[in-house]
């Protein structure tokens, strides 16, 4: 059964609503990004916006208020995307400041990442690029950032599983040129003994275990990259 009820809806989440109910009716093959983009929010807050109103997802609030039939029972959720709408429903937003506050305290920012986290870093350095006049740069090589880190450098580190023991001699190195470590992981880890000065745990919804860590999804990690460039851009 789908119950609709806009009272539990915040002001600007009625505002998004009223407008993106009426642009489906005119085009139903819009974007959730599309969307967003034209009610000036986040993808993450219309994708709230369609749960609140009792949408499994924005192609069912789609075809409901464009008309169409729609099968509540038929939508299958793959696991995945179970994880990510656990996610998204309780999506930190004090994270992105706090990553922010940090940020903003240096001058040059180096990214590190292994197999594809280094893919997301990369990405990541492309955003920032776009919205920060920062001195931006991204690798995969202990030596580079041996040679490239000094006092005035943030090096911010993707992992998704906190399986880092790897990492230590690249802080270590990092350390000894005065630089700060931020290390930015998808799921929750115990962190001690190390010598990391700032830590992010993005998601307590993990991943399955039967998983090794090069075969698990990046998707929180960009998530979290688009909500701090948002921030960045209207700043």
């Amino acid at each position: 059964m789908l119950r609709l009820n806009t009272e539990q809806l915040t002001k600007l989440e009625k505002d998004v609503h009223d407008k993106v109910s009426k642009l489906v009716k005119e085009n139903d093959r819009l974007k959730i990004v599309e969307a967003a983009d034209i009610c000036n929010v986040a993808p993450s807050k219309v994708s709230t916006l369609v749960r609140k109103l009792g949408f499994d997802n924005f192609k069912q609030y789609k075809r409901y208020f464009s008309g169409q039939e729609i099968n509540v029972e038929s939508e299958k959720k793959t696991e995945e995307l179970e994880r990510l709408m656990m996610f998204l429903e309780h999506f930190d937003h004090s994270s992105v400041d706090e990553f922010i506050s940090v940020y903003h305290k240096f001058d040059k920012v180096i990214l590190f990442g292994l197999g594809p986290s280094f893919i997301s870093a990369e990405y990541f350095a492309y955003k920032l690029d776009i919205v920060s006049d920062k001195n931006i740069k991204v690798t995969h090589s202990e030596d580079y950032v041996k040679q490239m880190a000094d006092e005035d450098t943030l090096l911010i580190v993707f992992s998704v599983t906190g399986k880092f023991s790897t990492f230590e001699n690249l802080f270590q190195e990092a350390k000894n040129q005065g630089s700060e470590i931020m290390l930015i992981l998808e799921e929750f880890a115990t962190i001690q003994d190390s010598l990391v000065d700032y830590v992010f745990h993005l998601s307590k919804y993990n991943q399955s275990e039967q998983l090794l860590p090069f075969e698990k999804t990046r998707t929180i990690f960009f998530i979290f990259m688009e909500e701090i460039a948002t921030k960045l851009r209207g700043t």
